[in-house]
This record gives C-alpha cells, structure tokens and sequence, in this order.
C-alpha cells in the first residue's frame, strides 16, 4: 500500500513539472517581464503621419520591442492596413528617451524603416515607458523624417519578447 502511495505521489508530482508553464524572467534592463508570442496582438494606438501629404492615422495591429544584438533593440509595429514600421534604439541607460541623434553613451534612436524603406531622420524622439501593471511597454514616437513626413503617436501595451521568438 505505502508503495502505491509513493507511486502515485511521484507520479502526480512529474505530471505537475510537465504541466507547468515555464517562468519567464523579467528584464532587468526594461523593467517588465518576457512576454509570449501571442500577445503581439494585444497592442493598442495609433501613429499619425503628417507633413508627406495628407495626414494619415495608422492604428496598430500588431507590436513588440525585440533584442537585436548588444544593446541594440527593435520596436516592430504592423498596422491595421497591412504597412509596418520599424524603429532600431540602443539602451545604454536607465532613461526612457531615446534621441535622433543622439550621444554615443545615451540612449538613441538610430534608424526607422517604413514599408521596407529606410526613412531619413531628423531631429526625432522615442519614449519606451514600463507598465508594470500590464507588464507591457508603452511607447510614444515623435519621428520626423526628410522623406516620409513626420510619425507621431501613442502605443500601449508593446511586449517584451526574447530574441529569437
């Protein structure tokens, strides 16, 4: 009888590892935990072009901010029409700017595509505040470009993800 006892605990105690999901930890440079894939989708805002021709609003589909290499970082967004921008920081401090251009020791914004299209930047800056009670990022863009206008707006809710996910 103790042998069945002991059987079924062991037993129960491996399904319960195997059941588990597994802790993700949190960033110590970001402030908020590694989030799944699958919250990509749970971003919220939009970003207004403006000053290329008639203004445009971009409401976000998707989102995420991404570890590149070193201290490189990228901030993915996809839109509800299907265009996309990309914006490349460096995270060198604990600030929550990021400048166009910026200081080698600081916190920078260094370039941002548009539909596969390097923009050329301007003076522009780049917010990435941690909500710690979502467990998200949000990001406010105030890009001005020589080729694509200017991107201003407002994002909530920007994942964390591993590099590699």
């Amino acid at each position: 009888m103790k042998t069945k006892i002991v059987l079924l605990v062991s037993l129960s105690v491996i399904l319960f590892q195997c059941s588990t999901e597994e802790k993700i930890a949190k960033s110590p440079l970001w402030g908020v935990d590694y989030s799944e894939e699958s919250t990509t989708t749970f971003v919220q805002g939009a970003i207004e072009q403006q000053n290329a021709g008639p203004k445009t609003i971009y409401i976000v589909n998707e989102g995420s901010l991404r570890p590149d290499q070193d201290d490189r970082h990228t901030i993915y967004l996809k839109f509800e029409n299907g265009e996309s921008l990309q914006l490349l920081v460096t995270k060198k401090t604990a600030d929550s700017n990021y400048h166009f251009p910026g200081q080698e020791s600081e916190n920078q914004l260094l370039s941002a595509i548009f539909n596969g299209v390097p923009l050329e930047l301007t003076e522009s800056a780049i917010s990435i505040q941690p909500r710690l009670e979502e467990n998200k990022l949000h990001i406010i863009t105030n890009v001005h470009t020589l080729n694509a206008g200017d991107f201003n707006g407002t994002l909530s809710r920007i994942p964390l993800l591993k590099a590699g996910n």
